[in-house]
Parts: C-alpha cells; sequence; structure tokens
C-alpha cells in the first residue's frame, strides 16, 4: 500500500516486553530513519496500553498529538482536530511529529494485484536489538508487569421505575433511595 522498504527488527522474548520498551525499540530505529510523521495507533489491543506512540515520541524529542480525528498539513506543520471530552480541540505543531489515531480517521485502500507483486520485491531490512544500538541484556527488562486480568464483576440488574406521571416515578425514586439504598 505504498511502503518503500520495511524493516523487521528481531528481539528475543518479544511477549515479555512493556509498551515503553517497544517504545524504545522503535525510537531507535526511527532515529536512523529520515520521516516527517509518524501515525501510531491509539493504543495496543493486546494490554489496552496507550503508551506506544506517546514514549516514542518523548524517545525522538518531537511533538506527539493524540486522539487525532482529522489532520491538515500546510508549510511544514501540522493542525490536528483531536477529541476531548464534550468536543474537538484543534492544535498545530511543526514538523516532524508522531500522532496517534482514532478508529475511522481513514478508509485503507485494498491492495492491487501489481501492487502486491511490487512488494514482494521491496527491500526488507533484517537487524536485531544490537543492530539499532541497543543493549540486548537490558533491554529486554520490562519496568511494567502485568499482575493478573479479570473481568469486572456482575452487577444485579437495574431496577424500571413505573408510574404514571414523572412525579410518580420520581416519589417512588426517592422512596427506594431512602429506604432500600439508605443515601437520603
Amino acid at each position: 500500500m505504498g511502503a518503500d522498504k520495511g524493516i523487521l527488527i528481531n528481539v528475543p522474548d518479544r511477549d515479555v516486553y512493556d509498551g515503553l520498551t517497544t517504545a524504545r525499540i522503535l525510537s531507535a530505529v526511527l532515529k536512523e530513519t529520515p520521516f516527517d510523521i509518524i501515525i501510531a495507533g491509539q493504543r495496543a489491543v493486546d494490554d489496552d496500553n496507550f503508551q506506544v506512540g506517546p514514549a516514542t515520541a518523548e524517545f525522538l524529542n518531537i511533538p506527539h498529538i493524540s486522539m487525532v480525528i482529522k489532520q491538515e498539513i500546510t508549510n511544514g506543520k501540522i493542525k490536528c482536530h483531536r477529541t476531548v471530552e464534550g468536543g474537538t480541540v484543534v492544535l498545530e505543531t511543526p514538523l516532524p511529529v508522531l500522532f496517534t489515531t482514532q478508529r475511522g480517521i481513514n478508509e485503507p485502500r485494498y491492495a492491487s494485484l501489481p501492487g502486491i507483486m511490487k512488494a514482494k520485491k521491496k527491500p526488507v531490512d533484517m537487524k536485531t536489538i544490537a543492530d539499532i544500538g541497543l543493549d540486548p541484556e537490558t533491554v529486554g527488562k520490562p519496568l511494567t508487569k502485568i499482575i493478573s486480568l479479570k473481568t469486572p464483576p456482575e452487577r444485579k440488574g437495574g431496577i424500571m421505575i413505573e408510574g404514571d406521571s414523572a412525579q410518580a416515578k420520581a416519589a417512588k425514586i426517592v422512596k427506594i433511595l431512602h429506604e432500600e439504598a439508605k443515601v437520603l
């Protein structure tokens, strides 16, 4: 879908890496790669971690804008519309930049058969942790560790308040809050 080349970083024990380690590895590779924009997903789907994009930008010492839903590039600057509680805010920063996206920012196109055939001929650089300037002995030591993952406890169903009028329903809610929940 338009890539000129790929980079595959062979890492040992990749299942033990946390988001910060992943960001450290990506930024080490990107320091040697010319770029204007890095587009990352909002969060990881495996551990729901929002860390990789912002930490990569921090390691690269470039601006980061999160939760982007729309972007425009003009005159070496990017203007991003990002979601905030209750609305959107527009931010502008010079390039280079890393921004994280929300679902639906674009509709990816399907790769054509000629494009797939061309992609097979594109170079893929194979690198190790040592090749990108990181110490294999220390990079694999995550700073965070998942102790456990649990689903939330089941909750009782809600109570449907019946009544002929809003006043009758309000009176029933007040009675329940006073007698059963004991909050009034």
